[in-house]
């Protein structure tokens, strides 16, 4: 998240009434916790999330959410993080960031590195290797470990041999770190949960019969921009198209009609790099009785499921409350039948936590993966939680997510429009 300073604008909203340094700060001791721990020197950050948490910058650009390659960043166990930059927007972050020190980034990987000859990729990536030790020299840190966030084989071969000791556990370092959130965070989530609920106040003066499903969706995205959330993702079916539910595209031109179920995901809806994942289901005019009946146990699901949470408690002790894939879809669409099957359920009944720059920070809520390996739940945490299901006849679906904070006390739902009925809307 760049902080705009001075000439150069505010970005409004809650988060830029935050100290930009000491916030940075805060983060960067949680790091530095873990580094001691495993006894590194420095941790090279490829991923997203990760730059962004050390340097409170975020690329804008979505080809660079995961490893792009453009950008990176050290953070060494003392002094300032370093950032890795496009040679326009390090000219710019130079200016407003001054707490961190900015250098110019070499294409390692990533589009430009691939389009590249061949002999041309080993000449970017010897330039970038050698930008890395010569970097950690000045540290004086080259002879430490340096832990490395994303498992890149020929990164990791190019840096060990430039002589450096590489260690990939430099991820589970970052997730450790970034699992729970710290207070600003927690407030961010705060603050974008409360637009997402004034996004699905617009959908439901809009989605009325005859109106296109682009329509609806673009009038949440235009509430969204006006209130600094970046709408980059995000979802409407309706119809025949909400079961199974059909992720395979974000909106058509099928027109609402009366009796129709719509099925909405604001995901990755971000408010300073920070994402959310938040599902309401909502009927076109007087749902029918099956479709109640439907709703009713969906969310009853995932209120049997909320009610539990508290830390300590695990991921299996979620999940413990949602019925087995097989149980519930082996004779019914998706038709999942066996284990193999239920593999492939991942974003059916299920949860992860939420963060800067991704839908999935640990801890993630799945039976097939939850009930064999389960992760504690943590205060500070913050997690969506969502539950599915179809009519008896297939005919439609309904889902519903909730965006939650883990608290000392229990737990706290930050998504607020009503879930314990479906919300039928007029017909005009």
């Amino acid at each position: 998240m760049v902080y705009e300073i001075g000439e150069y604008g505010h970005y409004g909203g809650f988060g830029a009434r935050i100290n930009p340094e000491k916030f940075l700060e805060r983060k960067i001791k949680r790091v530095r916790e873990f580094m001691k721990k495993y006894n590194f020197g420095s941790i090279l950050c490829l991923t997203e999330p990760n730059i962004a948490y050390v340097t409170n910058t975020t690329a804008i650009i979505g080809a660079l959410a995961g490893i792009g390659g453009y950008r990176y960043a050290i953070l060494p166990i003392e002094g300032e993080s370093i950032l890795f930059e496009r040679c326009d927007p390090a000219f710019h972050i130079q200016k407003q960031i001054p707490y961190i020190t900015v250098k110019r980034s070499v294409p390692y990987s990533g589009g430009v590195y691939n389009s590249c000859p061949l002999e041309a990729q080993k000449y970017l990536l010897r330039a970038f290797t050698e930008q890395i030790k010569d970097s950690l020299k000045e540290l004086k840190l080259n002879n430490e470990i340096i832990g490395i966030d994303a498992d890149v084989p020929h990164v990791v071969k190019a840096l060990e041999s430039q002589g450096l000791n590489v260690n990939i556990d430099g991820r589970k370092i970052m997730q450790e770190a970034r699992m729970v959130k710290l207070p600003e965070e927690q407030q961010m989530f705060r603050r974008l949960a409360n637009v997402l609920d004034g996004c699905f106040g617009v959908i439901a003066k809009t989605a009325r019969p005859g109106v296109p499903e682009y329509e609806v969706l673009g009038a949440a995205a235009r509430y969204a921009l006006s209130h600094y959330v970046s709408p980059d993702g995000g979802y409407i079916l309706s119809g025949q198209h909400t079961w199974p539910k059909d992720q395979s595209r974000q909106c058509t031109d099928r027109k609402l009609r009366v009796g129709d179920t719509v099925v909405i995901d604001l995901y990755n809806y971000k408010y300073f790099g920070y994402c959310s994942c938040y599902y309401r289901t909502f009927s076109i005019g007087t749902a029918a009785k099956d479709v109640k009946e439907t709703y009713n146990e969906v969310v009853t699901m995932l209120i049997e499921a909320e009610k539990i949470l508290k830390p300590g408690i695990t991921t299996k002790d979620v999940v413990e409350k949602w019925k087995d894939e097989i149980e519930l879809w082996s004779n019914k669409p998706p038709f999942i039948r066996d284990e193999r099957d239920s593999l492939s359920t991942f974003m059916n009944n299920m949860g992860h936590g939420l963060g800067l720059m991704t839908v999935y920070d640990p801890p993630f809520f799945w039976r097939p993966i939850s009930l064999k390996y389960p992760q504690k739940l943590e205060a500070g945490m913050v997690i969506a939680l969502e539950t599915q299901g179809g009519t008896p006849d297939n005919r439609c679906g309904v889902r519903i997510e909730d965006m939650i904070i883990i608290t000392d006390g229990g737990y706290e739902v930050i998504s607020r429009w009503p879930k314990e009925e479906i919300t039928e809307l007029p017909l005009y």
